[in-house]
C-alpha cells in the first residue's frame, strides 16, 4: 500500500513538472519570430554603433527551442560577415524577445549577466510563449 502511494506522488509530481510539447507548425512560428526579433535588434545595433554598415546579417537563430521549449533561452547568434567575401567580421548574441536588451558582442555577452541564460530553456515568466513582435 505505501508503495503504491508513493508511486502515485511520484507520478503527479512528474506530471507537474512536465512541459506540453507544441506541434511543428507552432514551433515554426515560434522560430520565425525569434529569429526576426534577433534580426531587428541586429540591424538596430549595427546602425546605432555605425560599426559593419557595409556588412550582411546571417542568423543562427535560438537553439534551444524546441517543442518542449518554443520560447527557448532567448537568445540567438547572429554573424556579422563581410557582403563581399563572407569572412565574419563578429558575432552577436541578441535577444529574441526584448529590443531594449537587445545585442551584445559574443565577447561582453560571455561577462554579461546574461550569460548563464544562453542554452538553457528560459522559464515563461522570462521569456514568454509566444515570443511578442519587437521592431517595427
Amino acid at each position: 500500500m505505501k508503495t503504491a502511494i508513493t508511486l502515485t506522488i511520484i507520478a503527479v509530481t512528474l506530471a507537474a513538472c512536465s512541459r506540453d510539447e507544441v506541434s511543428f507548425d507552432t514551433l515554426e512560428t515560434a522560430r520565425k519570430q525569434a529569429r526576426e526579433n534577433a534580426e531587428f535588434n541586429a540591424r538596430k545595433w549595427r546602425a546605432d554603433t555605425k560599426l559593419y554598415a557595409d556588412s550582411i546579417l546571417i542568423s543562427r537563430g535560438d537553439s534551444t527551442q524546441a517543442p518542449a521549449c518554443p520560447q527557448g533561452d532567448g537568445w540567438a547568434t547572429i554573424d556579422i560577415a563581410d557582403a563581399q567575401t563572407g569572412q565574419t567580421q563578429a558575432k552577436l548574441k541578441c535577444s529574441t524577445v526584448s529590443d531594449s536588451v537587445g545585442c551584445r558582442v559574443d565577447n561582453d555577452f560571455k561577462s554579461s549577466p546574461y550569460a548563464n541564460e544562453d542554452g538553457t530553456c528560459a522559464p515563461l515568466n522570462r521569456v514568454p510563449h509566444p515570443l511578442p513582435k519587437i521592431g517595427k
